[in-house]
C-alpha cells in the first residue's frame, strides 16, 4: 500500500494531467475519487499505469467502482469523447492468481510464463484482452476490448450512465435466455475457438440486444488439455441455473456432443 507521502505526490501528478484535458469544467471531486481508489487497490506501478492511460487519452477521468471480485475491480471511467468505459484493474496483491496456472499451462497461446505475482497478473490481463479480441473478431456477443496496459484493461461499458446492465442472476429469465446462453457457449467453441471455463449466470449481462458474456480471463483455447472438461462444466453450470429457475432444459450431455462433434 502506498505511503501517505507517495499517495499525495501521485495524486497531484494525476490531478495535473486530468485538469490539462478538455474537461476542466468537471470538479476535482467528480474527476477522480483519488483517496478511495488508492486505499482500495492501487500500488505505485498501477497508479502510474492509470496516469499513462490518462495522458495518452484513453480515459479522461474515473468515477468509481461498479464491480468487484477476488482478482479485480471494475471502475466506471469516461473517455475524452464522453463515452463510458469499463476500467478493469487486476489486483496485484491478490494470491488467487497462483491458482490460475491451470488455465494458462497447456494453452498453446501462452507457452512462456514468467515467475512472480506481478508477471502472472499482467499475463492474466493479457489473456483476457486476447480472449475478448477473439470474441469480437468472431461475432461472439461480449464486451469489446479497447486498450490494455500492464494490469489495467479498458473495455466497452455494458450499461447506461455508469450503471452496469443486470447480470442474468439478478433478473427474470425465460427460455430465450436459455437458448441464448447455449448459443454463446457454442459460438465461443466453434467460432472463437475458446471455452469460457467460468460460464455462469454471474458472467452474463442481460441487455436489450440479448445476453453478453464477460469475465473471460479463465477462457482457454480449445486445444487446452482440459478444454472439454471445462466445456462440460460450463454447460452443466448454466443448465443447473435455468432448471432452478423452473425451466425445462436439454440434456447437457446432448449439448456437449453437438458442440464438439
Amino acid at each position: 500500500m502506498l505511503s501517505e507521502e507517495l499517495g499525495n505526490k501521485m495524486t497531484k501528478r494525476i490531478d495535473h494531467k486530468l485538469l490539462a484535458n478538455e474537461r476542466k469544467r468537471i470538479s476535482q471531486k467528480d474527476v477522480f475519487n483519488k483517496r478511495k481508489v488508492f486505499d482500495d487497490v492501487l500500488d505505485k506501478t498501477t497508479i502510474m499505469t492509470l496516469s499513462r492511460l490518462i495522458s495518452s487519452g484513453v480515459i479522461s477521468y474515473v468515477n468509481g467502482v461498479v464491480g468487484s471480485g477476488k482478482e479485480s475491480k471494475v471502475y466506471w471511467a469516461v473517455d475524452p469523447a464522453g463515452r463510458d468505459i469499463a476500467l478493469k484493474i487486476y489486483l496485484v496483491t491478490t494470491l488467487n492468481f497462483k491458482q490460475k496456472r491451470t488455465y494458462l499451462l497447456g494453452d498453446p497461446r501462452f507457452s512462456r510464463i514468467k515467475k512472480g505475482t506481478r508477471n502472472m497478473v499482467e499475463l492474466w490481463a493479457k489473456k483476457e484482452f486476447r480472449n475478448l479480441k477473439q470474441c469480437a473478431n468472431n461475432g461472439v456477443p461480449s464486451a469489446k476490448p479497447i486498450y490494455l496496459l500492464k494490469n489495467v484493461l479498458a473495455l466497452e461499458f455494458i450499461g447506461k450512465n455508469g450503471v452496469p446492465a443486470k447480470r442474468l442472476v439478478e433478473i427474470e429469465v425465460d427460455y430465450n435466455d436459455y437458448k441464448n446462453a447455449i448459443s454463446i457457449i457454442t459460438q465461443l467453441y466453434k467460432n472463437a475457438k475458446l471455452v469460457h471455463a467460468d460460464f455462469s449466470e454471474y458472467n452474463l449481462f442481460k441487455t436489450e440486444r440479448g445476453l453478453i458474456v464477460f469475465d473471460l480471463g479463465s477462457a482457454v483455447d480449445v486445444r487446452h488439455q482440459k478444454a472439454k472438461e471445462f466445456l462440460e462444466r460450463d454447460i452443466n453450470n448454466i443448465s443447473r441455473f435455468f432448471v432452478k429457475r423452473g425451466l425445462v432444459v436439454e440434456n447437457p450431455s446432448d449439448i456437449f456432443s453437438r458442440i464438439t462433434k
